[in-house]
């Protein structure tokens, strides 16, 4: 309740006062805090609120008129709802993330906009979450044209059509802030290429196990491109050098970062074990490494060498690839899939010394609970979520 002193009456505030935050705050929350200094005159209140705009440069703004006028604490919608976003309304969170994409430019008056409204889960509430809810539709619309475009290379199987949507589908409901768009094309098109790639090699009678030797060998002394050999395959490498120099450049352009180098390298690790018939092949370890690098962070020796990241990756690839070959009425596959699931979730959100990045154990999870979906509902129920999720507006 202390995130929320602003909308009580009759408060005793002697007592509250030793539940004050070392910082001055009442929970880091400008608003609750601007009424404790209201009520208090407490100067470790106003030392938080002074300090709030010193650090943020004037992103944060606080308008305290005078002892004797009813203060206003102006902050931007984003620093102010980070904590709401963690407590224990859990409607909150969508209240949070509207600020961002509609206040984040503008002064949010916390106070009013939050906790005057009376029930927070009032109407205006319903259609401010609408409003969002269907912008951020729009943009995933605009984002899937753009992935279709992509998809008529010409390069690229119309077979693995329903897996595009299927891969767009669930990179915008896993990864849906529409500053991560970059992040969300790079997973569709890894899938995508992984598919396209495994089909290629596979279904030919003509591709002999020389030719995907050869394929792999050329794609590891040519990095970003190679002559045209006339090869059957060489339509495909093209492909392939074409999407990582795309998604390469996309990076560099928004992070300042060059992945190429270790895009390629895990494309390699990829494909050599491929290559070797291995059993369990790496796709969901492939994915989660492109969208964790296509986020402006590269993936050094000491990363994939963690035991953490060593553990996370092998159950990861267990788990994915059980999934990929299961048997719905394979009760055992099933058992085996959830316990390992469970074991995953305790690694993913283990804290301990020397702790590997947890955005990028969070995004093993992430891309794992996509394989158990698909795994688990079948086609037409993902069509039905599909057209909810992407194209259906909330009215």
């Amino acid at each position: 309740m202390l995130i929320s002193l602003e909308g009580m009456k009759d408060l005793e505030w002697d007592k509250l006062l030793k539940l004050q935050c070392t910082n001055g705050s009442f929970l880091c929350s400008p608003a609750a805090t601007a009424s404790a200094f209201m009520q208090t005159k407490d100067p470790n209140c106003l030392k938080y609120l002074t300090d709030l705009v010193a650090k943020f440069n004037g992103g944060a703004k606080e308008r305290l008129r005078s002892m004797d006028q009813t203060p206003k604490t102006w902050v931007r919608g984003k620093y102010a709802l980070e904590v709401l976003g963690m407590s224990f309304h859990p409607d909150r969170l969508e209240t949070r993330y509207y600020l961002e994409q509609y206040g984040g430019e503008e002064d949010v008056w916390i106070a009013k906009t939050l906790y005057r409204m009376g029930n927070i889960s009032n109407n205006k509430y319903l259609e401010l979450a609408k409003l969002d809810y269907n912008h951020c539709q729009a943009i995933h619309q605009r984002e899937w044209s753009h992935i279709q475009k992509w998809f008529a290379h010409p390069d690229i199987d119309e077979n693995l059509k329903t897996r595009l949507l299927w891969s767009y589908y669930e990179a915008a409901a896993s990864i849906f802030e529409p500053e991560r768009c970059i992040e969300r094309f790079t997973w569709v098109k890894t899938s995508v290429l992984i598919g396209m790639v495994t089909s290629f090699l596979t279904t030919r009678s003509c591709f002999t196990n020389a030719d995907m030797r050869t394929f792999v060998e050329e794609f590891i002394i040519n990095p970003r491109n190679h002559k045209n050999d006339r090869k059957p395959w060489h339509m495909m490498m093209d492909a392939l050098h074409e999407t990582l120099n795309d998604i390469s450049s996309e990076v560099l352009a928004a992070h300042g970062v060059d992945i190429h180098p270790h895009l390629h390298n895990a494309w390699i690790t990829w494909l050599l074990n491929w290559r070797k018939g291995e059993d369990i092949v790496g796709e969901a370890e492939l994915i989660v490494q492109a969208i964790y690098m296509s986020s402006g962070r590269c993936l050094s020796k000491e990363s994939l060498s963690h035991p953490q990241y060593q553990s996370i990756s092998s159950l990861t690839n267990d788990i994915c690839h059980k999934l990929l070959h299961k048997d719905n009425n394979n009760h055992t596959i099933w058992s085996g899939v959830d316990s390992k699931m469970q074991e995953l979730v305790k690694l993913v959100l283990n804290d301990s010394p020397n702790n590997l990045d947890p955005g990028l154990k969070q995004m093993f999870l992430t891309v794992v609970k996509t394989f158990y979906y698909r795994a688990y509902f079948d086609p037409e129920t993902i069509s039905h979520h599909i057209g909810k999720v992407l194209f259906d507006n909330v009215i």
